[in-house]
């Protein structure tokens, strides 16, 4: 009788230990994964603290000349005869922020990339 309450003790020690083990490591996977999440947060963070420098703008083009603005604000950013003088005056105006273009007349944005690849074919 004796043999059968010192195995039942002990098998009760062993579950004990057990649980106690998965228990501190089931702790050490949450911390770690809690750690990879904060890393990748403020990854994020910082991707999103990019993006806020970028200005969406609109281009419209009248008498050979091209006019910049704010596509959420509607404001005049800069204006240029050649994608070399936007950029000039865009970069003396707005120089901690980046500027995207994303709307316009069709035929205005294609007037662009054809500078734009002019300019990067010629570098």
């Amino acid at each position: 009788m004796m043999e059968t309450i010192d195995i039942v003790l002990w098998i009760s020690v062993g579950i004990a230990i057990g649980a106690w083990m998965f228990y501190f490591a089931l702790k050490l996977a949450v911390n770690i994964l809690a750690r990879r999440i904060q890393q990748q947060l403020e990854t994020l963070d910082e991707a999103l603290k990019e993006q806020v420098d970028l200005i969406p703008c609109r281009v419209e083009q009248h008498n050979g000349v091209f006019f910049v603005y704010n596509n959420d604000t509607e404001e005049f950013m800069a204006q240029g005869s050649t994608l070399a003088e936007l950029r000039e005056r865009i970069k003396a105006r707005w120089k901690d922020q980046r500027v995207s273009v994303v709307a316009g007349d069709e035929a205005v944005l294609e007037q662009l990339k054809a500078q734009l690849n002019e300019s990067s074919n010629s570098q």
